[in-house]
């Protein structure tokens, strides 16, 4: 139940206790009028004071849903390191070939999915390839609309909550040796590898997005979004 609507609630009671009372006030005559007036005033302070906490009480939870659901996106991108060690470690070191988009493939012949290359090393892709706060709209005339709908996920689209950033620079390229790193002259830590597709961790100030950089190490980003 939202804050505005427990606060409407709160103040439809409030309206009809302080008719109650001014029933009460009229059947009492004149004699009362100052203390009936009192009570007005102290039920208006108290259901104004517990409509605030109401409301202050849906925000906190508010918040921790979407550290929470954060949390479990970090822990996702964890999973997702380690399979790609073991990707490496199974193909000499290098990085698996992966389209940015499984329903927009650029390459002919396709390259593979998030989720193709990696199932192998995860041990449930449904779980470790989904982030719980993952949304999406989908623009109207999109091709995809009369499979998915209007409102779906980005993990129901493309089998993953997370985009696999510069494909080309990482595709069949040696670990250490990528070619965006040679060209922005950047180490592995502040090399972009895959994000989550959309701020989806908006609500309160710990950060919009998570991200995987080069060094397989999961972190949250913040940005003029996140506020």
């Amino acid at each position: 139940m939202s804050g505005w609507f427990r606060s409407s609630i709160i103040l439809d009671t409030m309206s009809t206790r302080l008719n109650q009372i001014r029933s009460a006030k009229r059947h009492f005559g004149r004699s009362r009028r100052r203390g009936i007036a009192r009570i007005e005033v102290l039920a208006l302070l108290g259901c104004l004071g517990l409509a605030g906490a109401m409301v202050g009480a849906c925000d906190g939870s508010s918040n921790a849903r979407v550290a929470e659901n954060r949390a479990a996106c970090l822990a996702n991108l964890k999973e997702i390191a380690a399979a790609l060690t073991a990707y490496h470690n199974a193909n000499d070191q290098t990085w698996p070939y992966i389209e940015m988009l499984k329903t927009a493939p650029v390459h002919q012949p396709p390259w593979s999915s998030l989720a193709d290359a990696l199932k192998p090393h995860l041990a449930d892709p449904s779980k470790s390839l989904h982030c719980p706060a993952d949304s999406r709209e989908l623009e109207d005339g999109s091709p995809l609309l009369s499979k998915y709908g209007k409102k779906t996920t980005w993990y129901e689209t493309e089998g993953t909550s997370y985009e696999w950033m510069f494909a080309q620079a990482y595709g069949g390229k040696k670990v250490g040796k990528e070619d965006f790193g040679k060209l922005m002259r950047m180490g592995r830590a502040d090399q972009f590898l895959l994000r989550d597709f959309d701020t989806f961790h908006t609500g309160d100030d710990g950060g919009s997005y998570n991200t995987l950089n080069a060094d397989l190490k999961p972190r949250t980003s913040r940005d003029k979004r996140s506020r």
